[in-house]
């Protein structure tokens, strides 16, 4: 038999277990490693912390805390930081994933959960008196689960941090719009990173040296401008069927240090100056905090360097004065447009 089980810490023969009110103003997920470290020690600072120093207090009434999860496992920590960038008052909490993930279901979810049970109760009920066939309409009301459903919808539309107002406009007619969504304004961030741009040689004969000569060439910044339409075009053929509407960010949804601030990632390159520069332009919900914002640099400056742009290194872009290889270099620089 399965046990359950959760990661805690028992206190020996306790003098009480006095509560008060705390109220989580930010939830922070953050990278594994991190996590334990600080659960190791709980007095180190962190930029998390230090990007939500001024969410944390203490009032009459309660705890304002932020809660610190770890973004790959189960658990979390509970920070009062008093205005520093340390947490000095802290709490472990067992399962705080699975708590943020309950406190972020819609109201019409529990609905329809315990419409479920009432049904495997009843079904459950009238085998044991013989019947062994059931009509799920019967048991059911499938029009009040569907209303429950677009509810659901609704609900958790608007809990986004992408949207700004969801309604349910169902009017009771087939085949109409009954979801009216109206979303946030996005804006783009640019990240900006330096390009080296080679070409090969084409094969030659040295007949005084009987050598056979080939290889590549590095190209000056201006020449690099040469070719701004094929890399281009290049980069927009080495796109994806999945990074059609999110661009590279189909495939970061797992980072959510960011991914509910960030919509979109696109590579491309733009003309600064005399320079041709790789960009990666983020469509961005909202402000970033400190800690939002080095958390994306860190992971673009990843796919600057061996992610996204090491593979795009190694697919040769045709020119007519011969194969270029395009790399890129770590970030340098944004900007907001």
């Amino acid at each position: 038999m399965n046990k359950f089980y959760m990661n805690g810490k028992l206190i020996h023969k306790a003098s009480d277990h006095k509560t008060k009110r705390c109220e989580v103003e930010k939830w922070v997920f953050l990278p594994h490693s991190d996590f334990e470290r600080l659960k190791a020690n709980p007095y180190q600072e962190h930029e998390a912390i230090t990007a939500a120093r001024d969410l944390m207090y203490e009032d009459k009434e309660a705890y304002h805390c932020i809660m610190l999860l770890d973004e790959y496992g189960e658990d979390g920590l509970l920070i009062e930081a008093e205005g520093f960038d340390y947490p000095r008052l802290s709490m472990f909490v067992p399962d705080a994933v699975n708590i943020y993930k309950r406190y972020m279901t819609a109201e019409s979810d529990y609905t329809i959960h315990d419409m479920i049970i009432a049904s495997v109760e009843r079904i459950a009920e009238l085998s044991h008196k013989g019947q062994t066939d059931f009509i799920s309409d019967n048991m059911i009301d499938m029009d009040e689960i569907e209303s429950l459903v677009k509810n659901a919808i609704v609900q958790q539309l608007a809990m986004r941090n992408d949207i700004e107002t969801a309604e349910n406009i169902d009017i009771g007619i087939g085949y109409q719009p009954d979801i009216r969504v109206k979303p946030k304004e996005l804006t783009a961030l640019k990240f900006y990173c330096p390009l080296k741009v080679q070409r090969e040689i084409n094969p030659s004969f040295d007949e005084n040296e009987d050598e056979f000569f080939e290889g590549t060439e590095e190209l000056s910044d201006f020449e690099v401008l040469e070719y701004e339409s094929e890399i281009s075009g290049a980069i927009e053929a080495y796109q994806s069927d999945e990074e059609e509407n999110r661009g590279i960010m189909a495939y970061l949804g797992d980072r959510k240090r960011f991914a509910d601030k960030v919509y979109s990632i696109f590579p491309s390159v733009e003309k600064v100056g005399d320079r041709l520069m790789g960009v990666f332009t983020c469509q961005i919900c909202g402000e970033l905090d400190s800690y939002e914002y080095d958390e994306l640099l860190q992971e673009l400056r990843g796919q600057a360097s061996d992610g996204w742009a090491e593979s795009f290194e190694q697919h040769e872009i045709h020119t007519s004065e011969g194969d270029i290889y395009v790399r890129s270099y770590a970030l340098v620089s944004s900007r907001r447009t």
